[in-house]
């Protein structure tokens, strides 16, 4: 379990490192989103059933987003996976698009959970390496500590942000915002 564990935070340190110190790509491809996340949702079923947990997901079929489709797998799972293990037994997780007011305005991919929460001061600090809000969390989810930057840096590179908003004993909600018109293909 401890050269698992090693490994995997050895895997996260050279994937951030990369991420923050190659420039990104100039021949984004259309990432189709709902596959993506559905796949995402294959990956993490066990967990999933074992947990009693149920993941909406409402994402439009033709929602394409411009970038590297390997980054943004990294961001999602990222955050499709602290939604599963921070949410408690019967839980239920929804993933869905909300596009912004206009045509090409952009958009938010939505990671909506029924988890403990977090509190408010917490939340500007949530995508630094390593922190974490409640040191028991280390011992019960197995992370390395440095998904949320993860998350961070891919959404920098896609022209993207990471917006948060939590509370304590009610869940938290994690949102990738899309800005640029040039971003998104066919999100009706």
């Amino acid at each position: 379990a401890q050269s698992e564990r090693m490994e995997l935070l050895i895997r996260d340190l050279l994937l951030l490192s990369r991420l923050e110190n190659t420039e990104t790509r100039n021949d984004p491809q259309p990432v189709a989103v709902a596959g993506l996340v559905q796949g995402l949702v294959d990956g993490l079923d066990l967990l999933i059933r074992n947990k009693g947990q149920q993941v909406r997901l409402e994402i439009p079929p033709d929602l394409h987003l411009q970038g590297d489709e390997t980054e943004l797998a990294s961001a999602f799972g990222n955050l499709l996976a602290n939604a599963v293990h921070y949410s408690g037994q019967d839980a239920c997780i929804h993933v869905h698009w909300q596009p912004d007011a206009g045509e090409g305005a952009g958009g938010r991919l939505i990671f909506d959970d029924t988890g403990p929460g977090i509190a408010a001061h917490h939340l500007p600090r949530l995508t630094e390496r390593f922190y974490r809000p409640d040191a028991s969390r280390v011992t019960a989810t197995g992370g390395t500590g440095l998904g949320l930057a993860i998350v961070k840096h891919v959404l920098l590179r896609h022209n993207g942000q990471l917006e948060i908003d939590s509370t304590p004993g009610q869940g938290s909600r994690f949102a990738c915002r899309f800005e640029m018109q040039g971003d998104l293909a066919g999100s009706g």
